[in-house]
C-alpha cells in the first residue's frame, strides 16, 4: 500500500512538473475580428471549449500569454473608486489596452472587451482615445488570478480622485477576450 502511494506521489508530481510551464504559458487574451496580426489558427470549437461557451467564433486572431503582455511597456497607475466596498488608492500595473491592440494589429470603429462571466462593455473609438485606459495585470505588486479579479483588468488612473461608480462600472475585469468590429 506505501509502495502503491509513493508510486503515485511519485507520478503526480512529475505531471504537475511537466504540467505547470504549460499552464504558465497559456494563453490569457485573445484578440479577435479585425486584425492585421495573426499567431494563431482560426477558431476551433475543441480546443476553443470557453470561447465556444460564450459563442465566440473567429477567422483571425492574435493571444497573448503572460510573459507576451508583461514584455510590451508597463505603465504603474493608481486607482480609486468611490463604491462601497472599494479600499482604497490601489497600485496597478500592466499594458496600455491600444499597446496590445497595436500588437495585434487590430482597429476598428469599436472594441468589445468580455470578461470570464459573460459580460461585455463595448467601447467606441472615441472613448477608446478619451483615456489612457490600462490592462492591469498586477494590484499592489501582485498578480491577477482568476477568481478575483484576473486574469486582467480594465482600469485608468484616477489622477488622485475618487471614481464615482459610473466610471467604475467600466472598469472590466476577469478580461480574457477582445473583439475589435
Amino acid at each position: 500500500m506505501r509502495s502503491l502511494l509513493i508510486s503515485s506521489f511519485t507520478a503526480l508530481t512529475m505531471f504537475a512538473v511537466t504540467a505547470t510551464p504549460v499552464i504558465a504559458q497559456g494563453t490569457i487574451l485573445t484578440v479577435t475580428g479585425q486584425v492585421e496580426k495573426t499567431n494563431r489558427e482560426a477558431f476551433d470549437p475543441f480546443f476553443d471549449g470557453f470561447l465556444k461557451f460564450h459563442d465566440k467564433t473567429f477567422e483571425k486572431a492574435y493571444t497573448f500569454d503572460w510573459d507576451t503582455l508583461a514584455a510590451l511597456p508597463q505603465h504603474t497607475i493608481t486607482v480609486n473608486a468611490d463604491t462601497e466596498d472599494w479600499p482604497g488608492p490601489l497600485s496597478m500595473e500592466g499594458p496600455l489596452l491600444k499597446d496590445v491592440l497595436a500588437t495585434a494589429g487590430a482597429s476598428g470603429a469599436t472594441t468589445t472587451l468580455y470578461a470570464l462571466d459573460g459580460f461585455g462593455l463595448e467601447m467606441s473609438a472615441e472613448k477608446m482615445d478619451s483615456r489612457d485606459w490600462v490592462l492591469a495585470m498586477k494590484v499592489e505588486g501582485e498578480p491577477l488570478g482568476i477568481g478575483g479579479f484576473g486574469p486582467l483588468w480594465l482600469v485608468y488612473d484616477t489622477g488622485g480622485r475618487k471614481a464615482p461608480e459610473e466610471e467604475e462600472r467600466s472598469w472590466v475585469w476577469s478580461v480574457f477576450h477582445i473583439e475589435v468590429k
